[in-house]
């Protein structure tokens, strides 16, 4: 087992990691959680998912895909119940509400 120092230095490399996908490539953030969400059932795991890598990566330029994920996989649609976005600006906002509903979590 690595030293605690290790585990913190793995930590921030994902954390890096996941921010640059995001920013730099994120439709290969939106195929990770797709992937994720074909094997992870947990539902701690879940709305970490949700409310970490999903909802940072939603953004105008992705609301197209996000859509597209959510009618085409139930568990991505439902998955968007556990994103917060009331500070998105309103047109992301309407196009959220339309596709989250009331299946907020």
């Amino acid at each position: 087992m690595g030293s605690t120092r290790d585990r913190d230095d793995n930590f921030f490399a994902m954390m890096d990691y996941e921010r640059d996908l995001r920013e730099e490539y994120p439709d290969k953030a939106i195929d990770l959680i797709v992937e994720i969400l074909k094997i992870e059932t947990n539902p701690v795991m879940l709305s970490l998912l949700a409310a970490g890598p999903l909802e940072d990566v939603i953004s105008v330029e992705t609301i197209d895909r996000i859509e597209r994920e959510a009618s085409a996989d139930k568990r991505f649609h439902d998955l968007l119940g556990g994103v917060w976005y009331y500070r998105a600006p309103d047109e992301l906002k309407a196009r959220l509400d339309a596709l989250v509903g009331q299946n907020r979590w």
